[in-house]
This record gives C-alpha cells, structure tokens and sequence, in this order.
C-alpha cells in the first residue's frame, strides 16, 4: 500500500498553503532534491517560474541528510519531506532568519501534542524534537547562493516506523509515535496539521510575535542543563541559562555569558 494516494496529494494542496508539490515514491533526500532542482539558477531563468510555496514529499528517503554530515536514517514508514518557502514572500527579514528552525520544531511539537498529550515533548536547541527523552524529529533548514531568498525547510518524523530494524547506536537514540503509542497514524493527515503548524509559526516569526518565543521555550530541552557546544573547531562548556528572544543559545561559561546563534550540542 502506498503512504500517499492520489486523493492524500489533492488534500495536502487543497487544504494547507502548498501551491506546488513534488511526490516520489523514494528519493534519496528531499532536501538535495529541493535544493539541486527547485532552487536552481536554470529554474529562476526559465518561462516556467516556480510557484511557492513548494513542497517535496517522498515515501522512502534513502540517503536523509542531517546538520553538517550527519545522517538521517528514515526508512518506510517515516515522513520526510521538505517545504521551499520564499522568505520574502512570507517577509521574515534577515536577521530572523535564524528562527525558522526554531519555528518549525515549535509547530511540530504542537502538531504532535494534539496525538501525544499524555507524553513528554521537547525541544533541543536548534533543530530536533524529542518524544520521552529520545529523538523522534529532525529539522535541516538550508539556502544556496544561488538564491539567497529561498529556503529548504527539512522535516524528518518517526512517525510509524519501527527502530528494530535500525542500528544498535540509533536504537538507543531514536523512537517514533509507533513506538511509543503502539498506534499508525494517518501519513496525509499528520503532514497536513504539520505544514499548517508550521505555515502558522512562519508568519509568527514574520511578525515578530511576542508570545512566539516565550511558547518555545515551554519545550526547551537544555535550559538549566550543563551542555557542549561544539561550533567548527571550537568547543565551549557551561550551563544553558535559555534560549532568547533572536534565537540565541545563552550559555554561562567560567568566562562569562555567550550568545551562540549556532552548534552542536551534547547535553549531560
């Protein structure tokens, strides 16, 4: 059976704000895709301009890209998929850029809340979502120089996969609602609620609403906690005193406070 039917891709367009989709049945990653052929400066020149928002949506991705060279492991039964977003068109200026990803974990919290309400949620700084203290959702958001307004927003959801198959190492890091909730969920439905989810938190973002950042730090995941940063070649210690307002991780080392925009984070 296929994960999306001919009347789950009329939905998603019908009923979020997806003007263009692309559905394969397996792609190795849809953020590469979404950024090879839908960002491309042959796209920009052709007749046939790209209408955005755009959505890239695959059943099986078998090469799912992380941050920096990590790896996304999303077999059969996952949802992968990757919105290309116009932020002017949206009017997120660029030094709110960084929020998008902070955006989006936020509207896929609240997606999940709506089916996990007596299970824990979180939120680690900058791009996943954890479900009962183990990843459940990865978040890539990339732009090309190309065409510096367009950006690939990369969502990766255990949804009703299984880890079993999975290996040794991400077993112990990884679950999905299945897992937790003995329960398949609705692949179109779930993608729905999120692509509004996180159409609602763009515009939030846009806006500069208030309450925006004071719900996401609800799910924060680091705050109080001792961390590792780790940016490029640099590695700083300390303890996470919050994420502000811009995004910012503020981090309170023995030299003091530092407002990190970026890293990987390891968390004790």
């Amino acid at each position: 059976m296929l994960p999306f039917t001919a009347d789950d891709l009329k939905a998603i367009q019908t009923e979020t704000f997806i003007e263009h989709l692309d559905y394969f049945e397996s792609l190795s990653s849809t953020n590469t895709w979404a950024l090879n052929t839908l960002c491309s400066p042959e796209k920009s020149n052709s007749s046939s301009k790209m209408t955005l928002p755009s959505l890239v949506l695959t059943g099986k991705q078998t090469a799912g890209r992380g941050r920096g060279s990590n790896s996304w492991w999303s077999p059969e039964g996952a949802l992968a998929f990757s919105l290309v977003v116009d932020v002017g068109q949206i009017q997120i200026s660029i030094e709110r850029q960084p929020l998008i990803a902070l955006a989006t974990g936020l509207a896929v919290c609240e997606t999940l809340k709506k089916y996990l309400s007596e299970f824990k949620l979180a939120l680690k700084w900058p791009n996943d979502v954890y479900l009962q203290q183990q990843k459940v959702c990865g978040i890539l958001v990339e732009t090309t120089a190309d065409q510096p307004g367009l950006v690939v927003i990369g969502v990766g959801l255990n949804l009703n996969n299984s880890f079993q198959s999975a290996t040794e190492d991400l077993q112990s890091m990884g679950t999905s609602l299945y897992e937790v909730t003995h329960q398949r969920y609705s692949m179109a439905t779930t993608l729905i609620d999120l692509i509004n989810g996180i159409e609602n938190r763009l515009y939030d973002v846009a806006n500069r609403n208030k309450e925006f950042m004071s719900e996401w730090r609800r799910y924060c995941l680091l705050s109080g906690r001792k961390i590792r940063v780790t940016t490029g070649s640099i590695t700083k210690e300390g303890n996470c005193i919050e994420i502000d307002d811009e995004g910012f991780l503020i981090l309170k080392t023995t030299d003091g406070i530092e407002r990190i925009i970026s890293g990987t984070i390891e968390h004790f």
